[in-house]
């Protein structure tokens, strides 16, 4: 099991478009619990769950939507909690 927290600056939030709810979504299609917000032009993310899984996430980010631009992004691998039983959105 793994956890990563991603940090990912660009043009995110985007009118029209709901890259959190696409990114739920694919968190619940691979078994990813977890959370994820938008404060101005980061978008910040904590998944939680198998390795395969957590990795197959964070590639998809930058692809989640062709509108939105990722400047950068820093990953942090931590060490497993289990915090989260559900993927949240805030």
């Amino acid at each position: 099991m793994k956890r990563v927290v991603v940090r990912a600056r660009g043009d995110i939030d985007l009118p029209g478009v709901p890259i959190l709810r696409i990114l739920k979504s694919e968190a619940m299609k691979n078994g990813v619990f977890g959370e994820a917000y938008v404060r101005g032009d980061v978008l910040y993310a904590v998944f939680e769950g198998p390795d395969e899984s957590v990795d197959r996430l964070v590639k998809f980010l930058p692809m989640a939507s062709p509108a939105i631009k990722i400047r950068e992004i820093e990953i942090r691998e931590e060490k497993y909690r289990g915090d989260y039983k559900e993927f949240k959105l805030s």
